[in-house]
């Protein structure tokens, strides 16, 4: 159910539309959107980067689909910086040091102070706490906390740094040497934890590759999953019950492990990501589709299923970016948070739930609400 706040702002934005004079929102040069973001464990807060022209923007956000919680402008950004989240509250930013020295990443911690339970108040962060630094050869792709194995993995075009990151009575600390895991040659990208290992592709001019690392285990070796010479393998992605998904030439694969199988689609379209529900009951394949991009819902199937299965759009205006899943909420609605855009519109990239009924069928008591407003 949406907010009277929110039913306002739609309001105002029809009636605009309406204006004769109004310039049409498609002809509007976009000057300010989501570059990059992270959410919280939980599901109900977020750090955001917003690009403005040649400046970025650190935001914070507080979320509750029930009623608007305004993102706050914490403070200018790096465009290089990475951020994920070590708990609910602690926000890990990875990001060029200030202090001039070519090649070495800073670590720093900050606690995130916000509440979605009315009356709730703007979020605000404690000052930025330094961990340590990190010399990398190169800039920085992504950042994936795995909470089980307090491990930070930094994504670099060609290796992956493993970083212990525990937390002790003191607050959290950087703990031993990184771990340098090299990949010659080949490109890595798709990486994905369960919390206690990793899953990633990898590819170069002649085959592709997906991988499994135990991070309860660094000195070890990551394990061959999957080799092709003839398809492109990409997307690992984890499941529940030792399920991993990915795509080979676009098509779905599952494992549990012990075994792996194609699963029958009927579906004509090209998937570019695989989504699994928090539960592991439902996989969503993020595809392009009528110059959009939308996600498209199945429920997980086993290994006997034979029969080809048809994957159900959740109803949605135009492209979404990147989606994860949060789980169920009280009032029965799946729910995805993800970056969404629609240029017909004027909306560039913005946060935006999007929920669904978690039953039989996807498409009933869907709602699309959007969180942020920058552009």
């Amino acid at each position: 159910m949406l907010s009277g706040n929110l039913l306002a702002v739609f309001g105002l934005c029809a009636t605009a539309l309406a204006i004769p004079s109004q310039i049409p929102f498609s002809s509007i040069e976009l000057i300010k959107e989501i570059d990059t973001w992270a959410l919280n464990p939980n599901g109900d807060a977020a750090v955001i980067r917003v690009k403005s022209g040649s400046q970025h923007e650190l935001h914070l956000l507080a979320i509750n689909a029930q009623f608007t919680v305004p993102s706050v402008s914490y403070d200018a950004a790096n465009a290089q910086a990475r951020y994920t989240f070590l708990n609910d509250q602690t926000i890990l930013t990875v990001s060029p040091t200030s202090e001039g020295q070519e090649g070495v990443w800073d670590l720093t911690t900050q606690i995130l102070n916000s509440t979605t339970i009315p009356p709730a108040y703007p979020p605000s962060a404690s000052k930025p706490n330094k961990l340590g630094g990190v010399i990398l050869r190169s800039d920085l792709k992504e950042l994936v906390h795995s909470a089980q194995a307090s491990v930070l993995t930094v994504v670099l075009p060609e290796d992956l740094v493993l970083i212990q990151v525990a937390q002790h009575e003191e607050g959290w600390a950087i703990k031993g040497e990184p771990q340098l895991v090299k990949h010659k040659n080949l490109k890595i990208e798709g990486v994905t934890s369960n919390g206690t290992h990793l899953a990633y592709s990898a590819s170069n001019h002649t085959a592709s590759f997906i991988y499994l690392f135990d991070l309860h285990d660094t000195s070890s070796s990551p394990v061959l999953l999957r080799h092709s010479t003839k398809s492109q393998l990409i997307a690992p992605t984890f499941g529940n019950d030792e399920h991993i998904a990915w795509l080979s030439d676009r098509q779905l694969w599952l494992s549990t492990g012990n075994d792996e199988w194609e699963v029958p689609l009927d579906f004509d379209l090209f998937p570019e990501k695989i989504i699994f529900s928090k539960d592991g009951k439902a996989i969503y394949l993020l595809a392009p589709h009528d110059d959009q991009q939308s996600l498209f819902h199945l429920w997980t199937p086993s290994k006997s299923a034979t029969k080809p299965i048809a994957p159900v759009r959740i109803p949605s205006n135009g492209t979404i970016h990147s989606a994860i899943h949060v789980g169920t909420t009280p009032l029965d609605h799946a729910h995805l948070i993800g970056i969404k855009s629609d240029s017909a519109k004027g909306e560039g990239k913005e946060l935006w739930v999007i929920s669904h009924s978690p039953h039989e069928d996807p498409t009933y008591n869907y709602e699309n609400i959007r969180l942020t407003y920058f552009t």
